[in-house]
């Protein structure tokens, strides 16, 4: 029964974003295809944004060779292997799965259940800056009177922040410690896992994190918004914050949601959304269609048997 009132919350909310984003696109249909024109008219933009591509999916590469230390080493080609594959085969399956089955099978290691905990760590750093910077835009998007609204560099929030992040760890680690049978093989590679791994792949993650909002505030630059660069970046990472945690069907690899989320911060600020979902687009294509377009030369490398 819960199976599918899960379901049909999905269903309910994709329903939702779809016709939030034709609705916008349909009111100001000029404004979308002038978006595309002004990117046609600053090509050095869209280069320097496809310059950063491989650099953030680097980021990926190497959080991919660290965490899976812990078990087996593996080269930067079949780090790059794991990765490239999982985003052409996460690109048409829901929930990540393409991804976790093609870093599991991009190693020889005799028992690669152990690496699902390690993948499932790795993504969780992940959510450390989404976190971080989402909760605080969550904040500002929460206000009635966003534009002229006053950083909320209190002491307040920064505590909040902290104890929430505290009482996460402390839940994992009181999750790690558990000696249950059917988890603790995929556990116990995590506990392996020194303080300089656990350093490493969260500096890796915060890293991937600016170079992706880069190449999203590029985009934005060539639109002239009316707001500042602050407020563009806390759009950004509402946006981050908004795929982590909505259930919907993540259909093309987030396509819709991305683009729903960021516009739907905008438009309370009073910014003309059409213009902001043809950059959301134009980044999916650079960072999401195109890795895994390359990505589906590497599936066949995938070593579907162990050695």
């Amino acid at each position: 029964m819960k199976k599918y009132l899960l379901i049909g919350l999905k269903v309910f909310i994709t329903l939702l974003v779809l016709i939030f984003l034709y609705e916008k696109i349909s009111a100001d249909p000029s404004g979308f295809i002038a978006a595309f024109k002004l990117f046609n008219q600053n090509i050095v933009v869209l280069f320097v944004v496809i310059f950063l591509m491989p650099f953030n999916w680097l980021m990926e590469v190497l959080k991919w060779k660290y965490s899976i230390q812990p078990i087996t080493q593996i080269t930067m080609s079949n780090a790059v292997i794991g990765v490239l594959a999982g985003v052409a085969l996460g690109f048409v399956t829901p929930h990540a799965i393409g991804d976790y089955f093609a870093k599991v099978f991009s190693i020889t290691h005799q028992d690669r259940k152990k690496a699902l905990g390690l993948i499932l760590i790795s993504r969780m750093m992940q959510m450390l800056p989404t976190a971080l910077f989402g909760l605080l835009a969550l904040f500002i998007y929460s206000q009635r009177s966003l534009v002229e609204i006053e950083i909320p560099f209190s002491i307040t929030y920064p505590f909040l922040s902290i104890l929430g992040f505290i009482i996460i760890i402390i839940f994992i680690l009181l999750f790690l410690k558990r000696k249950h049978p059917k988890i603790h093989e995929y556990i116990e590679p995590v506990n392996r896992m020194g303080f300089k791994l656990i350093t490493i792949l969260t500096g890796l993650s915060f890293l991937r994190y600016l170079i992706f909002s880069t190449q999203f505030l590029l985009l934005l630059s060539v639109l002239n918004l009316k707001i500042d660069v602050f407020l563009q970046f806390m759009g950004i990472a509402f946006m981050f914050l908004a795929k982590s945690v909505l259930p919907t069907f993540n259909f093309l690899s987030d396509l819709g949601i991305r683009e729903f989320s960021v516009a739907l911060f905008f438009d309370s600020l009073n910014v003309e959304v059409a213009p902001i979902i043809a950059s959301g687009l134009i980044l999916w294509l650079i960072n999401i269609a195109l890795p895994a377009l390359v990505g589906l030369f590497f599936i066949p490398q995938l070593k579907l048997k162990n050695t």
